[in-house]
């Protein structure tokens, strides 16, 4: 059976009739929460059930709102499927008649089937009857899943049954081993009368009889205990498992609580880092003098021209008066009418510094000992070393051009600030890298509360996921522990009760043998002879019985582990293993994961979901080598807790499997600065046949269901 064709009409948030053409293969199906990709699935799911209650609650608001007053519409769904090369159609629909703007009445749900013979003829057929021969209730069980819950067909008691009678050849025995085990009853019972026949052992017969059936009661009554015991561990390990939903929630709540108080802590450093008083640094960085450059250097000059004509005065004053002290100086110091430097350049520091290394940092030369270089620097020195002396003459004070020396502070100044001038020049960087200090922790801040946004929406997320408030976790994890002592004492009591059958097996082994010498001393030996064959028979039959079931087991596990090997590629899975337990009469099979020592693991809940999906498919393609058939697998929201990368290694396992798969996901949608939906990127590597965008219309009014209507969208 192939869907060809989904026909949606005035169902709910589908307003109008929307169609949807699919592909053999693989159908994906886009669309955010409350977008309409999850009535999709439950429209589906209408036209396959006998669900014919509430139909009120179906019609579209919007399709009501635009017809009149005593104007009629239809609700319905359709597929067109193809089987055997033939074309089938199957609907259901009902009618909606408004009476006014706040009533309206609805029709008898009808379900519709029509057949296209080659030559394109319609007939209408029975729509149950097509319904059961195009898709049986036995398979759709095993064919539609709403969430990620529902994927564990193993928690319905019947789901073995159910398996057994679809797939495997065990059941064709079933009929044997019935008749099997009424004749060889039937000669048990002419045996036992035949020896009870015997007054001499007729007591003992009797006693012995008794005690089977009295041990066969108690060991009736360990095996209630122990599978009630083995219920009991099952669903307190459910709970345990639940529960360490909650502990990974309260560990996780724990873990991102840290990470959000970390990125707080981050924030308001950042922020105490950002420093934007500018007008301050105006005066206190200097950065009003940015461009002093040019000022300085006309204040430089002048103070340079200044300098230079007071010194060509001074020289000029002393050559005029002709003091000893002069013209030495000016012997040594004027030398082709050169003015001199002043005596304080280089300074006493600098001056000194040149003496001790013997190199001239005027001129970058080196001074050796006994040079006339050094000596020149020496006597600089001492020169002026002396001009700082104050010379008072016995007889009369020197007379002086400048009574202050007011030059020379100029000079200073402009030195000093010939030295802070590679500062100044800085300040435009300064300022520069101070604006952009600030936007890069600007940026930082964007990027920290746009975490903690992420941070806090993940906490929200995971306390409503818990079911519990955060502050109820803790009770969570008490129960927990409580849970895990409540396991292990019923698995001890498991043990007990296990070995208690054993001794009454034991027991009843022998009896039973005691009772059969009774019986083969004084039975005849015919009703020994024909009861023995009819032993064997039924111990054929049982064991046939047995050995097809565990080949069916044995290859729905290959064939499970083989596709959750392909769905986890990279990744550990353990090993899937089938659980089966007998008790008594009944059978029932758990999945579990195994690690590498065959000892079970609890597995997250990506990993389960993995392994679910993977023995649906396996169950999928047994269909198709056992009843010769395709029946499609519709999955509505599966993966939830699937990763967006594995989500695409899941689509594009799916992909390469022979079989019509729809899947409607959430993923590969995201939003635009602006708030507006787009499909990301990467959704094309995602290999399909067909992909639809399923998403409102917009703009619309999130309070009135009549501005509703599901757009459909073929990408």
């Amino acid at each position: 059976m192939i869907l060809k064709e989904v026909t949606i009409e005035n169902y709910l948030c589908y307003y109008g009739s929307k169609k949807f053409n699919l592909a053999k293969g693989l159908n994906v199906f886009l669309g955010e929460n409350g977008e309409g990709k999850t009535k999709f699935f439950e429209a589906l799911e209408w036209l396959f059930s006998n669900d014919n209650d509430n139909l009120e609650l179906l019609v579209s608001k919007k399709a009501l709102d635009e017809k009149v007053a005593n104007e009629s519409f239809r609700v319905r769904v359709e597929i067109v499927v193809e089987h055997y090369d033939e074309i089938k159609i199957l609907s259901k629909e009902f009618s909606v008649n408004k009476i006014n703007d706040s009533e309206y009445e609805v029709g008898k749900a009808i379900l519709k089937g029509i057949e296209e013979s080659s030559n394109g003829e319609r007939s209408p057929v029975d729509g149950k009857n097509l319904l059961e021969y195009l898709f049986p209730s036995e398979i759709r069980r095993y064919s539609m899943f709403k969430g990620e819950e529902e994927l564990n067909i193993f928690d319905n008691e019947d789901a073995l049954i159910n398996l057994i009678n679809l797939f495997s050849d065990a059941k064709h025995y079933k009929k044997y081993e019935e008749r099997g085990e009424y004749l060889k009853n039937e000669a048990e019972k002419a045996v036992n009368r035949e020896s009870k026949n015997n007054t001499k052992n007729q007591q003992e017969y009797s006693r012995l009889e008794e005690e089977i059936k009295r041990y066969t009661r108690k060991k009736q009554d360990q095996l209630t205990f122990l599978e009630e015991t083995n219920n009991s561990i099952e669903k307190t390990k459910k709970n345990i498992q639940d529960a360490g939903k909650y502990i990974n929630n309260a560990e996780a709540l724990e873990t991102i609580n840290s990470r959000i108080d970390k990125i707080e802590r981050d924030i308001s450093k950042t922020e105490g880092l950002i420093s934007e008083n500018y007008t301050t640094a105006l005066f206190d960085e200097n950065w009003i003098l940015m461009n002093f450059d040019n000022i300085h250097k006309e204040f430089s000059n002048k103070v340079s021209e200044l300098s230079k004509k007071r010194r060509k005065l001074q020289s000029d004053f002393d050559r005029e008066i002709g003091i000893k002290q002069g013209e030495k100086k000016a012997k040594l110091e004027i030398i082709n009418d050169l003015v001199p430097l002043p005596p304080n350049v280089p300074s006493l520091a600098i001056m000194d510094e040149m003496i001790k290394e013997k190199v001239c940092k005027v001129c970058n030369r080196p001074a050796e000992e006994g040079s006339e270089a050094l000596e020149f620097m020496k006597k600089r020195l001492q020169n002026y070393l002396d001009s700082q002396k104050v010379v008072k003459e016995e007889d009369e004070e020197p007379e002086k051009l400048f009574q202050f020396n007011y030059v020379s502070r100029l000079v200073n100044l402009s030195s000093n600030q010939e030295d802070n001038l590679s500062k100044l020049n800085s300040i435009n960087t300064e300022i520069q890298d101070m604006f952009e200090f600030n936007q890069a922790r600007k940026n930082e801040l964007i990027e920290l509360k746009e975490k903690l946004e992420i941070e806090l929406t993940e906490r929200n997320r995971i306390i409503g996921n818990s079911a519990v408030g955060s502050e109820r976790l803790g009770v969570v994890l008490k129960d927990y522990n409580v849970w895990q002592d409540d396991v292990k004492k019923l698995n001890e009591d498991s043990v007990g009760y296990e070995v208690k059958i054993k001794s009454y097996d034991s027991k009843l082994k022998d009896l039973n043998e005691q009772k059969e010498k009774i019986d083969l001393s004084n039975a005849n030996s015919f009703l020994i002879n024909t009861r023995n064959i009819l032993r064997d028979i039924d111990q054929i039959f049982r064991d046939t019985k047995d050995r097809k079931f565990e080949e069916f087991i044995k290859l729905l596990s290959q064939k499970s582990n083989q596709i959750l090997s392909y769905i986890n590629v990279d990744a550990f899975t353990g090993t899937l293993n089938f659980k089966v337990t007998n008790f008594g009469s009944k059978i029932k099979i758990k999945p579990r994961l195994l690690d590498e020592n065959g000892h079970e693991f609890l597995a997250n809940k990506s990993l389960e979901t993995s392994m679910h999906i993977s023995i649906l498919i396996a169950i999928s393609e047994l269909s198709k080598e056992v009843r010769e058939d395709r029946y499609p697998m519709l999955f509505d929201a599966p993966t939830s807790s699937f990763g967006e990368s594995k989500m695409t290694e899941f689509l594009n396992l799916i992909y390469e499997t022979d079989n019509q798969t729809i899947i409607l996901i959430k993923d590969y949608i995201a939003k635009d600065e602006n708030k507006n939906l787009y499909i990301k990127p990467e959704f094309e590597k995602v290999k399909r046949d067909k992909a639809f965008w399923v998403r409102l219309e917009r703009p619309f009014d999130e309070k009135n269901l009549k501005t509703i209507n599901t757009q459909r969208i073929e990408l």
